[in-house]
């Protein structure tokens, strides 16, 4: 038996008895394997591999107007700049809860918040419809895949990578990589420090 990451397998004996270069393709197997598998440290989730190929689609921006008429403390920014990553697995998932809503406006609402015990914390919510001051993205090719972020939001959200992870305490839609934030953020996966 051969024993990784809390899984056991079974190995032929031609493969236990091996040379060494056999035992180093096992190796370097497991920690293929390994790249592959979430802990149930959030931080420490692995990615999903399958990023999509294409950039994801901006489906709708702010318009100057209405955050000029509204007074919101933000300034927008260009749309080339604009970039929120979706991995296939968020938005497989996504998918499917437009389909169980059934509702194609169905979205995940993501909002950097005050608090936590690093500066800012994100918060997640599904959302029936889009907001005036939303920025709407979605999967280029995985339909409907629809995420929601807020103008002010975004300025500490842009060119995060939003990912599914699926654990053994449980599955959530996570930031998976935020280059705003500093570090790998507080063992709780949700709080953040801003870089400076």
């Amino acid at each position: 038996m051969y024993k990784a990451f809390g899984h056991a397998y079974r190995l032929s004996t031609t493969w236990v008895y091996a040379s060494t270069r056999h035992s180093i393709a096992v190796q370097s197997r497991a920690l293929h394997f390994q790249r592959n598998i979430s802990t149930t440290i959030p931080r420490f989730a692995a990615l999903a591999t399958l990023l999509p190929t294409q950039p994801t689609i901006v489906l709708y921006s702010p318009s100057p107007e209405y955050i000029e008429k509204e007074e919101l403390d933000v300034d927008l920014l260009p749309p080339e700049q604009v970039k929120l990553e979706i991995t296939d697995r968020a938005a497989e998932q996504l998918m499917k809860i437009a389909e169980r809503e059934q509702n194609q406006e169905a979205a995940l609402r993501i909002a950097v918040e005050s608090g936590g015990c690093h500066g800012y914390q994100y918060k997640m919510d599904l959302a029936k419809s889009r907001s005036p001051d939303d920025y709407q993205f979605s999967h280029p090719s995985i339909k409907p895949s629809n995420i929601l972020v807020d103008a002010v939001s975004l300025s500490l959200l842009n060119g995060s990578t939003i990912d599914f992870a699926t654990e053994l305490i449980g599955s959530s839609f996570r930031v998976a990589h935020n280059p705003q934030a500093k570090g790998s953020g507080c063992g709780c996966g949700v709080s953040w420090e801003l870089k400076e």
